[in-house]
């Protein structure tokens, strides 16, 4: 789904007559969960898939951190019957809390198992379940907590003044007051006085990541989306993302990382038989303790800025994934080892694509390189006669052919 404009967003881009079609519309408004997004499948062979919001979650995403394994095994382990009754053909999903404050905000408890079933979506046609009662339904049979809806149905005359109202007012203005009145209270408000409590907390007045407009229109069932932010949670948000930027020593680390693989070569490295991802995380286990043999000594007493690493438990490798007994023995013995270990698997499975700070451009295209190689290597599917990284004889040779042809 693309991202959600504000509803003064689509007010100023869109104009008054198309709000007011929208207002006209059958709307289902919901709270946003400041959590971490969790989904499944049931496949037509009674599997199960699982998935975070940006895929599936792999064998190399549960080694590096353990963040999942609570939905998980849930999730597998309910009862043979209550499998037996999922539709298959549908991914259900949800937000998991791991603690009452997964990300930015602190909520009063957390759900029941951990879980708030949020919306179901048909994978055939990618049309989202909007039924209430079988969502709720569904929440019953799974035993989480049933979507945060705020208020479904058509809008009334009041409802629809009290908006137009607050999409009239000036930024500064509606900035000011939210310094001191609840943002989340100010739109409950409008949307359904009655309410006492939130689905996660006391009251109505603590803070809310976003409220989610889904019109339903009455011409081929399409769909309209919108959200109201509070714009206090904004910044913080934004200021948070900007924190989480890579450190100088990661990027020293993954430099230090890329060149010792450039040089080394993977032609020397055998992996054992399995699928692509067990392969993978066989490799990087090689490529590690060969790296930290090496250059292990120079990082000794360093330490990552903890902004670059979560340090919950959640987030800590996953032992039971690393099947190489000399990787856990070195990952086991100090932090930092732990770290380097993190930096080669995320950076070598999921590089990232924008340069900064030590990360610079000629770093990712190395990186980027590396990593073609590297699913040439682990997937037999891909057939390859050059691919694979040259060793240190061959790597000065060619680096010699550039320097001649540069001077030539």
């Amino acid at each position: 789904m693309a991202e959600i404009l504000t509803l003064r967003e689509v007010f100023k881009r869109e104009g008054l007559q198309f709000v007011h079609k929208l207002f006209d519309d059958f709307v289902i408004i919901s709270e946003k969960l400041n959590a971490t997004r969790f989904a499944f499948e049931k496949l037509p062979n009674g599997e199960l898939e699982f998935y975070r919001k940006d895929g599936k979650i792999t064998a190399i995403e549960r080694t590096l951190n353990q963040l999942f394994e609570t939905p998980i095994n849930y999730i597998s382990n309910l009862p043979k019957e209550t499998i037996e009754k999922i539709p298959t053909g549908y991914r259900y999903g949800f937000r998991y809390f791991h603690s009452n404050q997964p990300i930015n905000i602190k909520y009063d408890r957390v759900p029941l198992n951990n879980l708030v079933l949020t919306d179901i979506k048909n994978t055939k046609t990618s049309k989202l379940v909007d039924d209430v009662s079988i969502l709720n339904g569904m929440s019953d049979m799974l035993l989480v907590e049933k979507p945060p809806i705020i208020w479904y149905g058509k809008l009334d005359d009041a409802q629809k003044t009290r908006l137009l109202e607050y999409l009239r007012a000036p930024e500064d203005q509606l900035n000011k007051r939210f310094e001191t009145t609840s943002f989340t209270q100010y739109i409950i408000s409008i949307l359904n006085p009655g309410m006492k409590n939130r689905l996660l907390s006391n009251g109505i007045s603590s803070p809310i990541d976003s409220i989610v407009f889904k019109f339903i229109g009455k011409e081929k069932n399409e769909s309209f989306y919108a959200k109201a932010i509070d714009p206090v949670i904004s910044n913080i948000n934004r200021t948070n993302d900007e924190e989480r930027e890579p450190k100088d020593m990661f990027g020293i680390i993954l430099n230090d990382i890329v060149e010792f693989v450039k040089i080394n070569g993977l032609q020397k490295y055998s992996i054992p038989e399995g699928n692509s991802d067990e392969r993978f995380i066989n490799l990087m286990c090689s490529i590690y303790n060969d790296f930290i043999k090496k250059n292990g000594y120079r990082f000794e007493g360093i330490e990552l800025d903890p902004l670059s690493f979560a340090n919950s438990p959640e987030f800590d490798l996953n032992a039971g994934f690393i099947p190489n007994e000399k990787t856990r023995e070195l990952i086991k013995s100090s932090t930092i080892n732990k770290n380097i270990f993190k930096i080669l698997v995320s950076s070598f499975s999921k590089p990232k694509k924008k340069p900064t700070g030590l990360m610079t451009q000629l770093l990712i295209d190395d990186l980027k390189e590396l990593v073609d190689n590297v699913k040439k290597k682990v997937d037999p599917t891909i057939k390859t006669e050059e691919s694979a990284i040259p060793t240190f004889e061959e790597y000065l040779s060619n680096k010699r052919q550039k320097s001649w042809t540069i001077k030539d």
